[in-house]
């Protein structure tokens, strides 16, 4: 998706978290970003073509979450990787053994769709991913104007609240007083297709939701406080280990971290694998 230079109104004054403060003026050069989350298809091909070997597969460990852990919970998953990124006994997540009958194994299977997001993906792998097709990851600017599609200063980008005027959920995030059990409003528990949803006002699929979406910039709780009122092509801090995510995921409700928005700033370690991290590329 090519977008035109423009400019847009970044950060909130008043806001629960310092590192969102202060709102500031942000213009950018024209540039393209994708129009969905890269896929596991995607990410399969790219794999195929390249013998690539993932963060997670490296180590020999990823990081998960899934219904029925406490709030702000993760657990190490052996073996997990971008394949099976979820800890459950082999016969159980198996896909040529037939659907299952467990309920917890059938809702992980999600993960196993060719048009789901790729997760468990390191910042490492985005950026290795992208660049295989001469792409690159989007800076945090850049993501934030292209989900924002024009709509300034509000928590989505059609508005501040998660559904639609006739009550339908326009997001994947979790429903639910705790993680204990997730509600299901949206149709999901864990990861969507990359199209479940409809897209923001530019077409782009997963604004919000779904899974956190790594950027090119490095994370300082200060970025914001650092630029001029107005900046043009901000690219972060040019050294250091943790990157900024963006835009929230399936595990991210009301119990926890409310992350799922246009405001809050997400960060991990740049080898970091989770279950709920993605990414789309830019150029």
């Amino acid at each position: 998706m090519h977008l035109p230079a423009g400019s847009f109104v970044r950060g909130r004054n008043g806001g629960p978290r310092a590192d969102e403060a202060p709102e500031h003026v942000v213009e950018l050069s024209p540039f393209t970003i994708d129009a969905a989350l890269v896929t596991r298809a995607d990410f399969a091909r790219f794999v195929e073509a390249t013998g690539y070997v993932t963060s997670a597969e490296h180590a020999g460990v990823g990081i998960g979450s899934r219904e029925g852990m406490d709030d702000w919970a993760w657990e190490r998953v052996p073996r997990g990787t971008w394949r099976r990124p979820f800890r459950l006994p082999d016969a159980e997540y198996l896909p040529d053994r037939g659907p299952s009958h467990d309920v917890l194994a059938r809702d992980l299977e999600a993960f196993l769709r060719d048009d789901a997001p790729v997760v468990m993906v390191s910042h490492d792998d985005a950026v290795a991913y992208c660049a295989h097709l001469g792409e690159r990851l989007p800076t945090e600017a850049e993501w934030e104007y292209a989900m924002r599609a024009g709509r300034e200063r509000s928590r989505y980008p059609w508005g501040d609240e998660p559904t639609d005027a006739k009550g339908s959920y326009l997001l994947n995030f979790w429903q639910g007083e705790s993680h204990t059990k997730n509600d299901r409003l949206d149709g999901f528990v864990y990861v969507s297709p990359v199209r479940a949803f409809p897209p923001n006002a530019w077409g782009l699929y997963d604004p919000v939701g779904n899974v956190w979406q790594w950027t090119a910039d490095v994370y300082a709780k200060d970025t914001y406080r650092a630029v001029a009122p107005r900046v043009r092509d901000p690219k972060g801090p040019t050294e250091g280990d943790t990157f900024v995510l963006r835009g929230g995921s399936w595990w991210c409700g009301a119990c926890t971290c409310e992350g799922n928005g246009l405001h809050y700033r997400g960060k991990a370690q740049r080898l970091a694998a989770f279950n709920n991290n993605g990414f789309r590329c830019a150029k």
